[in-house]
């Protein structure tokens, strides 16, 4: 962990800040705690259309998949040989 350090910074009217070339093309989530606070936090951030896809449910699926695909590994399929058993099936 980094060495905790502290600035003042006087926000410009078009409020924006520059925090510092350390956190360039970082993920950050900016908090505002009060109107006297803000926090600011850097990590990984799901956008909400994939939020699906981080549940106990989509992990159980997932962890059910592998564990399947362990025990039935793909097989060579020739397309002329498919071809011809799915011309069978119609």
């Amino acid at each position: 962990m980094g060495l905790a350090s502290k600035k003042v910074l006087t926000v410009p009217p078009n409020g924006q800040i520059s925090i510092g070339k350390a956190w360039a093309g970082k993920q950050i989530s900016v908090e505002t705690v009060d109107d006297n606070q803000i926090v600011i936090t850097a990590g990984t951030f799901i956008p909400a259309h994939q939020e699906m896809f981080y549940t106990r449910e989509a992990k159980a699926k997932l962890d059910s998949f592998n564990e399947w695909s362990q025990k039935n590994p793909p097989k060579k399929t020739g397309f002329r040989e498919l071809r011809k058993k799915l011309a069978k099936e119609k």
